[in-house]
């Protein structure tokens, strides 16, 4: 009883910690490195705006991932001292630790829907925007070509190899559903929040505009793509443990290690939040004209 009371301790610590950085403000140095690894010049810049987006951004975010994290670990505290069970039932066994990343996933998104930019009676569509201008086409592709990987594997493994598969290593299609669906919302998401008007305002006011579009896209892009990481290395693992074949019982389960421990996070750290990241204007000699125009009527 007392080792599960230290674990409870320490899961609630957890919590706390993570509630209390949540309401916590950016303090200003934290704001300015922000800006500049974003390129925006010091001067000029609405301080202001930015924090309040990259808190109320932090908090939600933060907030999503919390949710399912305390009702997961509640309801698994609760199955084991109650039940006597390794683990919860449906639909609680889908609180695990991809579904942390989904409510991660879900407030990046909030944050931005809700977010009110300024009213005015035009909006500026300077240049053609793109999500590749925001967060690299690499990266782009990346989240694709995994998550096509994870609905690939997925199927394969439930539905073609399910009776090739020792007992035990078997798994259902909730990986690869999952990450179809992540999969199509992260494109919509994507598209939305480049896609969203931009007011007309100064040349510092649209950068910076356009600095908390590509925060809040990083931050949804590493969180996605590092859950399709973990579905994918649990894929691996499992066909790899179950199927008959020396090579590929060696192969698979290293796979499904190096997806988990290496993908996901360097997914989150390096894709999520990076240091330096100015956002890629697509610019042209029509782009050009377009502005001339727009900023003349």
């Amino acid at each position: 009883m007392v080792g599960w009371s230290l674990w409870i301790a320490i899961f609630l610590a957890i919590v706390a910690l993570l509630l209390y950085r949540a309401f916590r403000p950016h303090r200003r140095a934290q704001v300015v490195e922000w800006a500049a690894g974003h390129g925006l010049p010091a001067t000029g810049l609405d301080w202001d705006q930015a924090s309040r987006y990259l808190d109320r951004s932090r908090c939600l975010r933060t907030v999503g991932f919390v949710i399912p994290l305390f009702l997961g670990g509640t309801t698994s505290i609760v199955w084991a001292l109650v039940y006597i069970q390794p683990s919860p039932p449906f639909p609680f066994d889908l609180l695990g630790s991809p579904s942390w990343l989904v409510g991660y996933l879900l407030g990046a998104v909030l944050a931005e829907v809700t977010w009110t930019r300024p009213r005015t009676q035009k909006a500026a569509a300077l240049v053609p925007r793109r999500v590749a201008d925001y967060i690299g086409r690499p990266a782009l592709v990346l989240i694709r070509v995994v998550g096509l990987a994870t609905i690939a594997v997925g199927v394969i493994g439930h539905w073609f190899l399910a009776g090739h598969l020792r007992a035990g290593f078997g798994f259902g299609p909730v990986p690869a559903v999952t990450a179809a669906v992540v999969l199509v919302l992260m494109e919509a998401s994507l598209w939305f929040i480049v896609h969203r008007r931009q007011p007309v305002g100064s040349e510092s006011q649209m950068r910076l505009d356009d600095a908390l579009r590509s925060t809040t896209i990083h931050r949804m892009a590493g969180a996605g793509l590092g859950m399709m990481f973990l579905f994918l290395g649990y894929e691996l693992f499992s066909i790899g443990g179950g199927i008959e074949g020396q090579a590929l019982r060696i192969i698979l389960p290293w796979a499904g290690v190096a997806c988990v421990f290496v993908g996901a996070p360097l997914s989150w750290q390096r894709v999520g939040h990076p240091r330096v990241w100015p956002v890629r204007r697509h610019t042209s000699g029509e782009a050009a004209s377009n502005t001339a125009d727009r900023t003349a009527t």
